[in-house]
């Protein structure tokens, strides 16, 4: 079982990874509610408003689809720290709750679904069920004060519409770039950056302060 501990720090609050991995959040904004969900492991991190399509084979998480079918509820994504996906796998503290927006049934058993992201969540705990379901206790991070986009924020956008060119492979897809959450969002979903710094971005609960943390490091993360 994972364990992640909530501590003060400052004006912060951390969840602490067992092994270092520190995740700030204002206390200000900390929401108290904890809730019990489903939670699916994936290689990629998924960012709030990308809709990611996925491939449904084993049993654990074709219940958990067909459950998330049946009662039109959604469950979390978050991205694997060490492990694989079909298998264990342990979890970085921050995820996202999805919704299925499309499915359909292929061959040999496959089912096909695209998942859009929603709501980040921090990961409390986590627990596996017999068939080796994770079920994580999460918190809840606020929604963001919406932002439009800069004006000083015309090279990010030119350089998010490149990196759509060469992310076709992927078959994510995107919301229009309305405001300045959409926009580093969808910055953080395809700039090669390492696990880390994406669960930090994830985390982070100002958009503005997003996208200049993604301006300082543009040079440095499209080298990596």
């Amino acid at each position: 079982m994972a364990r992640f501990f909530v501590c003060p720090s400052g004006d912060y609050s951390c969840a602490i990874h067992r092994d270092g991995i520190f995740v700030p959040s204002s206390i200000s904004q900390r929401v108290e509610i904890l809730s019990l969900i489903p939670l699916f492991p994936l290689n990629m991190a998924l960012f709030p408003g990308v809709t990611l399509p996925l491939r449904i084979f084993e049993q654990r998480y074709l219940r958990l689809v067909t459950e998330s079918l049946k009662t039109d509820t959604g469950f979390g994504v978050a991205l694997i720290r060490s492990g694989k996906e079909v298998g264990a796998a342990e979890v970085w503290p921050l995820g996202l709750y999805v919704r299925i927006v499309d499915w359909s049934q292929g061959e040999e058993g496959l089912l096909h679904i695209d998942v859009a992201g929603q709501s980040r969540f921090r990961v409390l705990e986590t627990s596996a069920q017999d068939d080796g379901l994770l079920m994580a206790e999460v918190e809840w991070l606020p929604d963001e004060e919406s932002h439009p986009v800069p004006e000083s924020c015309d090279g990010l956008l030119a350089v998010l519409n490149e990196l759509k060119q060469h992310a076709a492979i992927l078959a994510l897809k995107f919301e229009p770039v309305d405001s300045a959450e959409a926009l580093s969002w969808q910055l953080a979903q395809l700039l090669p950056l390492e696990d880390q710094a994406r669960v930090e971005l994830l985390a982070s609960h100002d958009p503005l302060e997003r996208l200049a943390n993604i301006a300082a490091n543009l040079d440095r993360w499209s080298s990596e």
